[in-house]
């Protein structure tokens, strides 16, 4: 059981990638529901498919971006809460519908953003985009740039990471690898640094494929996402 106090920042965490990002935040969002967190996941790329697909949540109702394209001032953090599609786990997802793109609005994503973290324990905010990443990125947050081990996803993972490095920003860095030896590949070695090798299971590639939270063994990604959760709940105050 984990307790939060009303005062107590969310704890954020901002996932830079492709496919990789998804598989971790689909991890990390399992492991926050069985702390029994309130967790919502901020989906802010548009072309990847849609953060509720990910999770399985796209067939059932809610707000989606489009549907706050044009919205002015601040938002009502709990009933914007209330109104995002809610999974079975109590999970919910403020997602980009791949059916209804809209023109981005960095200052609506903000203010949706800080509302959020307001009403939710933890926040995993989805990017393929480095710059989308610290355009809503807030002191105290933590910041992962998530590649896999092939040589092109390494490759857009290095340029984020160089990014963040020329904006003078905390990051970490991790690779996820089907085989846990992304190490060693010439691709990921172009990392200044690789501060987590997270091995993924083809149990959890077939979950991801049917619309099911991964990493639900205790080793590999499972017991990955649960370390940088615990990490980033202790920044935000929450006790476990």
């Amino acid at each position: 059981m984990t307790t939060r106090p009303a005062s107590a920042p969310a704890a954020v965490i901002h996932l830079v990638g492709g496919e990789a990002a998804g598989l971790l935040c689909s991890a990390l969002v399992r492991a926050a529901i069985e702390l029994q967190l309130h967790v919502v996941v901020v989906d802010r790329d548009p072309w990847g498919g849609g953060a509720d697909v990910l999770l399985g949540l796209e067939h059932l109702p809610g707000v989606r971006w489009h549907d706050l394209h044009g919205a002015a001032g601040d938002f009502d953090a709990q009933g914007l809460l209330e109104r995002l599609p809610r999974g079975p786990g109590g999970e919910r997802v403020l997602a980009v519908d791949r059916m209804h793109t809209t023109p981005d609005d960095p200052r609506i994503a903000h203010s949706a953003v800080q509302a959020l973290t307001a009403v939710v324990d933890v926040l995993v905010v989805l990017t393929a985009s480095a710059e989308t990443s610290a355009r809503l990125h807030q002191p105290g947050d933590q910041l992962w740039v998530v590649a896999g081990s092939d040589v092109r996803s390494c490759a857009a993972g290095v340029a984020a990471a160089q990014w963040f490095s020329q904006q003078r920003l905390s990051f970490m860095t991790a690779v996820v690898d089907d085989r846990s030896k992304a190490v060693t590949s010439s691709s990921a070695q172009e990392f200044t640094r690789i501060d987590r090798v997270i091995p993924v299971s083809r149990a959890d590639r077939r979950d991801v494929e049917r619309g099911a939270l991964c990493g639900r063994r205790r080793r590999g990604l499972g017991r990955h996402a649960r370390a940088i959760l615990d990490v980033a709940l202790a920044q935000g105050g929450v006790a476990a």
